[in-house]
């Protein structure tokens, strides 16, 4: 009787630690963090959905250069932004057969606006 306890206490653990493993994967998606819920729009969603994943979701860098305080200090024009976003640059890819020309005009106003 005592093993069956001692497998069943095992079995427990493991689910609670699994169950602990899956709420952390997706806590660290962009746009699973509680700074989500305060922003939003259509430069936000775009952000998330393709810039997040290398410069953070508060444009905070990672694989990509941080955004937050810099980004209109780097392209003091919008359209020089606009350029890097729709061609890319070194290793930067680029997005034009991605997003449309509204949408990069939308991801940069977020940039230039939101992320100071």
């Amino acid at each position: 009787m005592t093993f069956k306890r001692f497998v069943n206490v095992i079995e427990i653990v493991t689910l609670v630690v699994a169950l602990g493993f899956v709420v952390a994967l997706f806590a660290n998606e962009p746009g699973g963090g509680s700074s989500s819920t305060a922003k939003s729009g259509p430069g936000y969603d775009v952000y998330l959905a393709n810039c997040a994943r290398c410069h953070g979701q508060d444009g905070q860098g990672g694989v990509g250069p941080k955004l937050a305080g810099v980004v209109t200090a780097d392209f003091p024009d919008a359209r020089q932004e606009i350029t890097v976003v729709r061609d890319g640059r070194a290793g930067m890819p680029s997005f034009k057969n991605n997003l449309s020309a509204a949408q990069i005009q939308d991801v940069v106003a977020y940039t230039r606006s939101q992320l100071k």
